[in-house]
């Protein structure tokens, strides 16, 4: 019997009957969280994955924990660990090198991996943090392995982003991405970095959407994760009135992997964001040629791609 798809499917339900044997994925963010959870879904459909991880601790310890807990389910063989620090585009640029070197296809980039602060912190290539790892760590990851993903047609690239893009604070000329000359807002600027997941997205398909690779983009839900760590300690009290209505993990990571894997979204559509598995409202910044173009030339800009970032390849 079908299960219908809404906030209470689990991850487990939204990859019901999929199959991913001779299939590699790639999560970054994977040894905690939706990640996490993802990882394990995805594994257990057959799937290679690669969890693309800052701490190569944690994720050792999170990859031993999913083997142990998969009953037999899961093969060791199954989950690789693989060193990413989203804040160091030297990291992003040594994964992908080693990555292209392996010959290995991509037919799943799980970009999961995120910062939520309340202050401005940078990254080490001196990038506002939300800026720095949410959007530009990942934008030269895919554009470094897009040749490869390609080649691994058909393929998705699935963004993690978040409803809080309605609080962004971006224009249509992209002005100050890096929060230098206005007030910082720890609120708006993860807005703007979400909102920006979403638009890459959307060039990723007006780009590549003809040629086997679909990109996606998805609200998680409000999710018990470590998110939230670095907020002050005078959110609590609201994390505490929120907990019983948020998320677990296994409800948190259902749209990532329904992005992923549904095979009604195996080639690009007009529809490319999702909130509990179905089609979200989007701002009125998102879909726009104009501007997720120059997000585009924008990024390669900042993260020294030059000519290789016009066209991706």
């Amino acid at each position: 019997m079908s299960v219908a798809l809404d906030r209470r499917t689990t991850a487990e339900q939204a990859a019901r009957g999929v199959k991913l044997r001779g299939r590699h994925a790639i999560v970054t963010g994977a040894n905690t969280g939706i990640g996490l959870e993802t990882v394990r879904v995805l594994a257990l459909c057959g799937a290679q994955v690669t969890m693309a991880c800052r701490n190569a601790d944690r994720a050792r310890v999170a990859r031993e924990g999913l083997i142990a807990g998969a009953g037999g389910r899961i093969d060791a063989t199954q989950l690789e660990l693989a060193e990413l620090d989203l804040a160091s585009l030297a990291s992003v640029r040594a994964f992908a090198a080693a990555w292209i070197e392996s010959s290995r296809p991509i037919h799943l980039l799980i970009n999961n991996a995120g910062v939520m602060l309340p202050d401005r912190r940078e990254t080490r290539d001196g990038f506002e943090a939300h800026l720095g790892v949410n959007h530009l760590g990942h934008f030269l990851l895919t554009v470094l392995l897009l040749d490869r993903i390609r080649q691994s047609a058909p393929a998705r690239i699935v963004n993690v982003a978040s409803d809080a893009m309605h609080f962004a604070a971006l224009d249509e000329e992209l002005t100050d991405l890096n929060w230098e000359t206005r007030r910082f807002s720890g609120m708006r600027s993860y807005g703007s970095s979400k909102l920006m997941n979403l638009m890459f997205a959307g060039e990723l398909n007006r780009r590549y959407g003809e040629r086997g690779v679909a990109a996606y983009a998805l609200h998680p839900g409000i999710v018990k994760t470590e998110l939230a760590r670095d907020q002050p300690w005078w959110m609590l009290p609201v994390g505490l009135l929120m907990w019983p209505f948020m998320k677990g993990v296994d409800r948190g990571a259902a749209t990532t992997v329904y992005a992923a894997t549904a095979p009604e979204l195996e080639r690009a559509g007009q529809t490319i964001y999702f909130s509990d598995c179905a089609p979200a409202r989007t701002p009125k910044l998102a879909g726009q040629p104009g501007p997720e173009a120059r997000l585009w030339q924008r990024s390669a800009e900042l993260v020294g791609l030059g000519e290789r970032g016009r066209d991706g390849g």
